[in-house]
């Protein structure tokens, strides 16, 4: 794909991903039942992090794709690049492989975990504080403090090439498996046994579960984990397959699968927006109210007074 068609595809998705993300904010904000539930601090805070892909980390390959090189040609500027887009791909990543495992608790343990307030803390609000700290943290070590090797940056490759840890076949070989595959593999795997499970006490009927509550819940899950897999599992195949057996593996088409994932968080929003059933009739509704109706006039005349009598409807 030409790196102007990718511009022009960014810019189309970018702007209506913003204005779809505050909406979704302003929502929360002023909707404090849906903000104070367990189930929605995941997403809003994965939400969060997607907005903030998008107005510090797109601009960053979406001006690269533009000019064709990187502006501007400095060190600070290709480490600030590679930290920031590192780190927040990784930060969606675990959010949503911990969203995936915390359907399971939401359903199947709701009462038991998060109505007390030291599992809360353990099962919620410390995965949540890992899922948004490990990134930083270790690509800060890798890349901005780089104490293993010195990086030498490639002003005219997209990223700036890549950080020197690569290099090193025990820090990329731990970073491609820690930070990229173990967290997709965790959404595959969460999302699958949740069907079978909830599947399983359907049938069982060991105890009495809200069939369509869960079936709401696990289909959102499946909506928003589905972007991730399928943008990125492609990607992650064929790097593994050319990290453990064939080097040269779909080495035509790696630059288009490395492309793909840029367009998580700009889809995310329109997806998130479909877990949130209120706010979309509330939407419609706001539409529905400015949208400008067509007044016809119809004349009717009344022999009884003798004159026409003039009635506006609206369509």
């Amino acid at each position: 794909m030409e790196r102007q068609s990718k511009f022009i595809l960014m810019v189309i998705f970018e702007i209506p991903a913003i204005i779809l993300s505050i909406l979704i904010f302003i929502y929360f904000i002023f909707n404090r039942p849906a903000r104070s539930k367990v189930k929605n601090h995941g997403w809003i805070i994965l939400l969060t992090n997607t907005f903030f892909q998008l107005i510090l980390n797109l601009p960053m390959p979406m001006s690269y794709f533009y000019l064709n090189y990187i502006w501007p040609s400095t060190n600070a500027y290709c480490v600030w690049w590679t930290w920031c887009e590192y780190s927040l791909n990784t930060i969606g990543l675990y959010l949503m492989a911990w969203i995936s495992i915390e359907r399971h608790l939401l359903i199947f343990h709701e009462h038991t975990i998060f109505q007390v307030r030291w599992k809360k803390w353990i099962f919620h609000f410390l995965p949540i504080a890992f899922c948004l700290t490990w990134a930083p943290l270790f690509f800060f070590l890798l890349v901005v403090i780089s104490p293993f090797c010195t990086n030498v940056w490639i002003f005219n490759l997209p990223l700036c090439g890549f950080p020197c840890y690569g290099g090193n076949q025990v820090l990329h070989k731990f970073d491609f498996i820690f930070n990229v595959l173990f967290p997709i593999l965790i959404i595959m795997l969460a999302n699958v046994t949740l069907i079978i499970r909830v599947i399983y006490q359907k049938m069982s009927r060991q105890r009495v579960i809200n069939w369509r509550r869960h079936l709401k819940m696990m289909l959102q899950l499946w909506i928003v984990s589905s972007l991730y897999m399928g943008l990125w599992l492609p990607l992650i195949i064929t790097l593994f397959i050319e990290m453990t057996t064939q080097p040269l593996f779909m080495i035509n088409q790696l630059e288009t699968m490395q492309f793909a994932p840029y367009f998580v968080p700009l889809f995310l929003p329109m997806v998130c927006l479909t877990t949130q059933p209120e706010l979309i009739r509330k939407i419609k509704n706001f539409i529905q109210r400015i949208r400008p109706t067509n007044r016809v006039s119809v004349i009717i005349y009344n022999r009884n007074i003798g004159r026409t009598i003039t009635i506006n409807t609206a369509r």
